[in-house]
Parts: C-alpha cells; structure tokens; sequence
C-alpha cells in the first residue's frame, strides 16, 4: 500500500477544469437571487458542524443535543433519514454527483450553495430556501470574477473546512464537530453509501497510529488546524475517532480576537457602481448619442503610449460607446458596467485609459474604482479627468459630473493608489499620467 508522510505537502488538484468553473460560477451568480449574510454579533448557542466521515455512525445520535446543525456532503440526507432536521446544509463540490449524495431537499433547511456547484445542484433546490455564496480566491482571476458586494468565503480543500468558516461566519464561536475525519475506516471513507463508490487508499502514520487516508483526505486533515488558528476567537470540540481529530486534539483557540468573525473567514467586494446610477447611465447612453464619446479625441496620445511602452494591451476603462478602441488599429479590451456585453471586471492591461470617467463616479464609491484601476494598471494609467459642470443631466435632474474639483484634490487622491507620472492642467480638464505603486523594500 502507498506510503504517505503526513509532515509533507501533497499535490492535490481541483476536480474540473478552472474554465468550467468560472461558468459554473457566472450561470450560478445570474440565476440565483438570495445571497448568504454575515453575522457580526457573537452566538451564543452552540452548533453542530457535521461532515460525512465514518465516524459519524457512533456519533450521530449526540448531534439532536444541538438547536443549530450545519450539514455538508452525505451528512443532510444521513441525518435526515434519522429525523434529525439540520438548520444549513454548505455545498461547494462543482461536479454533479452531488445531486444524489445531497438527497431529497427538506423545506426547514436552508441551503448554503458555493456558485462553483454544478448547475445540476441548483435544479434539484429550485423552490427551496437557497443563499449563495463565493468561495474565497486570492488569485487576480478570483477577485476579478468575485462580483460586487458579494461574500466570498475563506476555508481549505474541502466542504468540511468551508462548513467551520461559515459557521464562524454566521457568527458561531462555540463549534462541535462531527464526521470530519480525514480517514477511511475499513473500505469506508463516508458515513454511508457515496456515489463516487470506493476509491483506493495509501496509508499514514501519526503519533504511532496508522489510517488509511488519500493526498485529499490528508491535506484537508491537515488545513484544519490552519483554519481554526485563522479563527483564534472559536472553540471547537470534535467528536469521534480519526485522523483529523488527532492532529486537532491538541489545538488550543485564543480569547484574544476582537474583530468579528465574518470580517475574518469573509471578504466582501466593495460595489463600484449603484444599480440605480447603472440605470441611470444606461438610459443616458442609449438616449443620447454624444454621451460617452469624448475618449475619440485622445487616439493620438494613447498610441504614442503604446509605441512608447511597445505594447498593444490596451484597457479602455469606462469605454462608453467605445470611439477610442475604433480609432486604435487593433483590438484593445473595453470595460463599462453600463454598457451590456462590455460589464464584465476586466483583466489588468499595460496600458489603462480612464477617460472622462472619474468626475462621473458617484463620490462615496471613488475609493473602490481608484482600488480596482490600480488592479488594472500594469504600466502606465492615462486618465483624463473634468474638472467642472458638464453640459449633461442625469434622469433625476443632477449634473452627469458627480465630482466637480480641481488639481490638488484629484492629486491627493491619485496618490493614494498611483504613483503619479504627470498631471497637467488642458482647460477645464487634468491629463494624468500614473504608474503603479513601488514596492516598499525593508530597512
């Protein structure tokens, strides 16, 4: 039997290729209305947090003690089949099979579904209390695709590990585990029947015991530990016998954390945009030809940039009906929430062209779009920036420049996020060329 070494880093890859994810994703965020929420004061009450290892057929009987039961994997239809009702069921595997381990859906649970899952997962739940949520990833894709002012939820390799930080969450510092394992028992790695059938073993070994386990199991084990020390305000107890809750017995939690708990195993993308400004705007573009058409006068300027920098990756940030990129003699990539087909968060470009834009953005949401124009800029920004009334309204009757203010306080907040090349005064307008940020080197 294959030999693993529990102190070494496994290779684990993820069960579906990243592109069909990201569909599984985008189809999920569309269809599905109801978003899960933080709870940021403290529970008081206990929970149950229930996976689907073996261990649970001891201990399944202790988990009716609990007001709240999380269930995730085989664990919801295991209890149910018992009586047990559990309040959430977390789901985040991508592939269909889950469908059939899930079961019949109850109409008193409320179903935590990641927006990876198969769409096949969201047709058996349709009529059913369904929340969706994000999960967690730090890459520029991740945090691109994330959609605004949504929750994307931290964790490791498995549903068990999403299931404790949606606990916490959910505002749970008092965590009772049950059926998360990391190990087989016998030729069983579940509770029950699993719809992948039986899958072959390696062995490991910890303080002189031996489990049976997979580069999986074992990493998940594993990440446990890392995700509770990422939690230092919950306590956690778990139940039964196995190789997860070796490694944890001697896990101790801090009272030290203050900050709430959904600020920690949570990250929420700040909005760049209001739906009702969005609204607001789209009927403008529609309704009036010359709006959002001023980036055409620029064209000379941004291919002296591109020679410059010898690039032809171009962002037009803000594209309006898209004059600049008809002007370029190749294709460049165009970005507008107002614009339908052209809404998508863009990737990062060498060049990055905000023009006219700025003074449009609705003041409270200035911060978030000079954060994600700095996720943008590779290179070099050129941003041309108005600094007085413009000569159009909005349907609600205000000036379409939100923001009317002049060189010093654009500089000022140029600078939080830039570095700042050159600004110079063309009228009534700020020419604003900007780098990224450099790079803090310690003392």
């Amino acid at each position: 039997m294959k030999q693993l070494d529990w102190k070494q880093k496994h290779q684990v890859t993820y069960c579906v290729p990243t592109w069909l994810r990201d569909d599984q994703i985008r189809l999920a965020t569309a269809r599905v209305k109801e978003r899960i929420q933080p709870y940021y004061e403290k529970r008081i009450e206990s929970v149950a947090v229930v996976g689907f290892g073996p261990s649970l057929n001891e201990s399944w009987e202790q988990v009716k003690n609990f007001q709240y039961i999380i269930t995730c994997s085989g664990s919801h239809k295991f209890l149910l089949e018992k009586g047990i009702v559990p309040t959430w069921h977390v789901e985040v595997d991508p592939r269909s099979h889950k469908v059939a381990l899930l079961g019949p859906p109850h109409k008193d649970v409320e179903y935590l579904v990641a927006s990876a899952c198969h769409p096949a997962y969201f047709d058996h739940l349709q009529g059913f209390n369904l929340k969706l949520w994000h999960v967690f990833d730090a890459t520029e894709d991740g945090r691109r695709l994330l959609p605004p002012g949504e929750w994307a939820i931290t964790g490791g390799c498995d549903v068990g590990l999403r299931a404790l930080t949606i606990a916490a969450f959910l505002g749970f510092r008092d965590l009772h585990v049950f059926g998360i394992d990391g190990c087989a028992r016998g030729d069983m790695r579940h509770a029950a029947q699993h719809p992948n059938g039986k899958q072959p073993f390696a062995e490991t070994e910890y303080k002189g015991v031996k489990y049976l386990t997979t580069a999986a199991m074992l990493e998940a084990a594993k990440q446990t530990l890392h995700e509770l020390k990422q939690m230092p305000a919950v306590k956690v107890k778990f139940y039964g016998e196995g190789l997860t809750q070796a490694l944890v017995a001697d896990y101790v939690p801090s009272d030290e954390a203050t900050k709430p708990l959904a600020n920690i195993v949570g990250f929420s993308k700040p909005e760049l945009i209001s739906s009702e400004y969005r609204d607001l705007n789209a009927k403008l573009h529609q309704e009036n030809p010359y709006y959002g058409v001023s980036a055409e006068r620029h064209i000379p300027t941004v291919l002296k940039l591109a020679e410059s920098l010898k690039t032809k990756n171009i962002l037009d940030y803000g594209c309006g009906k898209g004059l600049l990129g008809r002007g370029i003699p190749w294709q460049i990539a165009e970005y507008d929430p107002c614009i339908l087909g052209k809404d998508e968060p863009p990737k990062p470009a060498d060049i990055v062209c905000c023009i006219d834009v700025l003074e449009h953005i609705e003041p409270e949401k200035l911060p978030f779009v000079l954060d994600d124009l700095r996720r943008c800029v590779r290179q070099v920004g050129y941003f041309v920036i108005h600094m007085g009334p413009a000569q159009k309204l909005l349907g609600d009757g205000r000036n379409t420049h939100l923001i009317q203010q002049g060189k010093d306080w654009w500089r000022k907040r140029l600078a939080k996020f830039f570095e700042i090349g050159t600004i110079k005064e063309v009228g009534m307008e700020l020419h604003c060329v900007v780098g990224p940020k450099r790079k803090v080197r310690a003392a």
